[in-house]
């Protein structure tokens, strides 16, 4: 038994060092990958001159729709499950 948990415990090490060598590794390959979405989406909007002004715009209208439909399914949420308890009180004052 203990040799079986000596030997869990050292690939558990072994794995966990692999691990941090790859969070390593893919910590710099992130930052590049967001850097170069970042200069796709400039040479997008140049291409179609759009401006940071305009995008932000248009994000900050589509944002506001978001909220407001976010904010809809809740209103309409709440108000089935307020039909829901309702419902429910009816059925247990007719029996």
């Amino acid at each position: 038994m203990k040799k079986e948990l000596t030997t869990v415990k050292n690939k558990i090490k072994k794995l966990k060092t692999k691990k941090a060598q790859i969070d390593e590794e893919l910590e710099p390959l992130f930052i590049r990958e967001e850097e170069l979405e970042n200069e796709e989406i400039i040479a997008i909007c140049r291409k179609n001159n759009i401006t940071i002004k305009d995008l932000m715009s248009k994000f900050r209208k589509k944002q506001g729709e978001v909220k407001k439909s976010d904010y809809e399914i809740q209103e309409t949420t709440t108000l089935i499950n307020q039909n829901n308890n309702e419902n429910e009180e009816n059925k247990d004052e007719n029996y």
